[in-house]
């Protein structure tokens, strides 16, 4: 692209760090009052009712770390990642990302250790379903 390594490693960092600041005012989790206009949306959508979101992990490549942790960013398809989970609402909305786990973490392992789940199992979302592979709440 005509720039040195060096400049083109701070530009990433400083784009990253911006799109990171972001974060708070693109990714939300519903309110009360937006629940049901969500559920009502799914519904609409696929005959799923009382469904706030859909969940599900993909594998964002990335180059081998090295180091002596490298192996474990290996997903099962032979290439390094980060597993990424992401939940989204019936207008593909973000609820939530989440985007720290190596590539060789199961999705539900992400799942399990996810805020969103902690907040399902304290009640903060009555009557509430997510959608995704083998994950009911």
């Amino acid at each position: 692209m005509g720039m040195h390594e060096s400049t083109a490693c701070r530009l990433i960092a400083r784009v990253s760090r911006i799109l990171a600041g972001l974060y708070k005012n693109f990714v939300k989790l519903p309110q009360p009052e937006e629940i049901v206009h969500i559920q009502t949306e799914f519904y609409q959508i696929a005959k799923f009712p009382r469904v706030i979101g859909a969940v599900d992990g993909t594998h964002m490549k990335i180059q081998s770390p090295g180091g002596d942790d490298a192996e474990v960013f290996r997903n099962r398809k032979g290439w390094f990642s980060i597993n990424t989970q992401i939940i989204c609402d019936a207008n593909l909305n973000l609820l939530d990302v989440v985007a720290r786990w190596p590539g060789s973490t199961h999705d539900n392992t992400i799942f399990n250790n996810c805020v969103v789940r902690r907040k399902f199992e304290q009640g903060n979302f009555p009557n509430c379903i997510l959608l995704g592979m083998s994950l009911f709440f």
